[in-house]
């Protein structure tokens, strides 16, 4: 339950950040969710954790992105 509420939350701050700097909804953008909820429940504090927790977890999931490309 409380993932779902996470997961939701995440998929908010995305939506809005994509419409921000203007860009379409990325085609992998639950992909995305996924891991950014994943991280902020292994990383943030359960009761505490905020957007730039989101933040943080975005940067991770980009650093990684990187670490797959040939």
């Amino acid at each position: 339950m409380k993932t779902e509420i996470i997961y939701n939350e995440v998929d908010y701050l995305l939506r809005n950040k994509w419409r921000v700097i203007g860009i379409d909804t990325p085609h992998n953008h639950s992909e995305i969710c996924e891991y950014i909820t994943n991280d902020v429940i292994e990383t943030a504090d359960a009761d505490e954790w905020h957007s730039g927790d989101v933040d943080i977890a975005f940067r991770r999931w980009i650093e990684s992105q990187s670490l797959n490309q040939p």
